[in-house]
């Protein structure tokens, strides 16, 4: 059989091409996302979220959001040391019903969970109303009560202030996004 003989220049086009994947995937990921956040970052983090599936955080993560009645309005992942990894996960709920709590998980966490520290906080909500009878919040007596969607913008900017009040720097670089899956286990998500 004949073969078409190729052409100079789509020769060494195919070539250079080659050449330079060769040296990207030689890098091993040796930059870092738009987080701040290596590939090598990224794989410790994920990998010392996996170590708390064996704990009951899962279990916690779970209730907590089944309480709050809403998935974690924030989860961030925030390394703190590379030698060890260590990593700081802050997950925050707002409550879906205005007499609840507002309700954080912060934790510090490393490749062996012998040594995470974790810390579980919660404040009364503060209502969209921000009206006050005898100097303590009102509460109202319906059941249905929904703070994020009768208090439009004003309740954000409360919550949002209550989330950051408590995060210390969660938000810092290097840090990623992360999610609390339906199961309880932490997954780590991409910069943009």
């Amino acid at each position: 059989m004949n073969w078409p003989r190729p052409r100079r220049g789509s020769l060494s086009l195919a070539l250079t091409c080659l050449a330079g994947a060769t040296l990207l995937a030689g890098c091993g990921g040796g930059g870092v996302d738009s987080g701040g956040l290596s590939l090598t970052d990224r794989n410790a983090a994920q990998e010392a979220m996996n170590a708390l599936q064996a704990s009951n955080i899962a279990t916690q993560l779970v209730s907590m959001s089944t309480t709050a009645g809403l998935p974690p309005a924030a989860c961030r992942v925030h390394l703190e040391s590379r030698h060890p990894a260590t990593f700081k996960v802050y997950v925050f709920w707002v409550p879906f019903v205005g007499p609840s709590s507002y309700t954080w998980l912060d934790m510090t966490i490393t490749k062996n969970s012998a040594g995470d520290k974790f810390h579980l906080g919660s404040q009364a909500a503060t209502l969209p109303s921000g009206f006050t009878l005898r100097g303590k919040t009102a509460i109202p007596i319906a059941s249905n009560y929904d703070p994020l969607s009768m208090g439009g913008v004003r309740q954000e900017r409360k919550n949002r202030a209550v989330l950051m009040a408590h995060a210390g720097d969660a938000f810092a670089k290097p840090g990623a996004n992360c999610q609390v899956l339906m199961n309880g286990y932490l997954r780590l998500l991409p910069n943009a």
